[in-house]
C-alpha cells in the first residue's frame, strides 16, 4: 500500500520496516514488538485500539500528498543530506561508507570519475553515491515541502 513512501523515508534516513504483504494481526504484532509507528490508509485497520497513539492515517494516495502530509502533521523532515542518506532504499539496512578504490570495478567509469563518495548496503551489496538523481530528488523534495508550507527546512 505505501511502498513508494517507504522508499522515500528510507532514502530520508528513517528507518523504515515494509511488507508487501502483511496480515494485520502480524503487523499489529510486529508494531508492538519492534515499537514501530504504523503508517497506513487502511481506516479499518486505524479504528484498532491496540494502535491508539502508534500510527498515522494517511489520506493522500499520491507519495507526494503523503510525503507532505507527514511533514505537516508528524513534523517529519524532508532534507535530503550526507547525513541522512544512509539507509538502503530498498531493504532498509544501514549503508556502510565504501573507499572509491575499493568500488571501482562495480560503478560506471564516468560515476568514477565524477563521484568520492559512495556506501554499499551489507545486506543486498548494492552501491549507492549522490548522483544526478540526488539533484532530482532535492528539488522534489523542496517542491513538496512548499506545498506543505515547510519551505524553511
Amino acid at each position: 500500500m505505501l511502498g513508494k513512501l517507504a522508499r522515500w523515508l528510507r532514502i530520508l534516513g528513517y528507518d523504515t520496516a515494509y511488507e508487501r504483504a502483511i496480515a494485520d494481526e502480524e503487523l499489529i504484532r510486529r508494531v508492538l514488538r519492534e515499537d514501530r509507528w504504523l503508517l497506513t490508509r487502511d481506516r479499518y485497520l486505524a479504528q484498532r485500539r491496540v494502535l491508539r497513539g502508534r500510527l498515522t492515517l494517511l489520506q493522500s494516495d499520491d507519495v507526494r500528498g503523503q510525503l507532505g502530509e507527514l511533514a505537516s502533521d508528524q513534523d517529519v523532515d524532508l532534507v535530503l543530506g550526507p547525513g541522512t542518506a544512509c539507509r538502503c532504499a530498498d531493504c532498509n539496512a544501514l549503508l556502510t561508507p565504501m573507499p572509491k578504490e575499493e568500488v571501482l570495478d562495480n560503478i560506471p567509469p564516468f560515476v568514477a570519475t565524477e563521484q568520492d563518495e559512495f556506501r554499499r548496503c551489507p545486506a543486498c551489496a548494492r552501491l549507492f553515491w549522490p548522483g544526478s538523481h540526488w539533484t532530482r530528488l532535492t528539488r522534489e523534495l523542496e517542491r513538496v515541502r512548499r506545498s506543505a508550507g515547510r519551505g524553511d527546512r
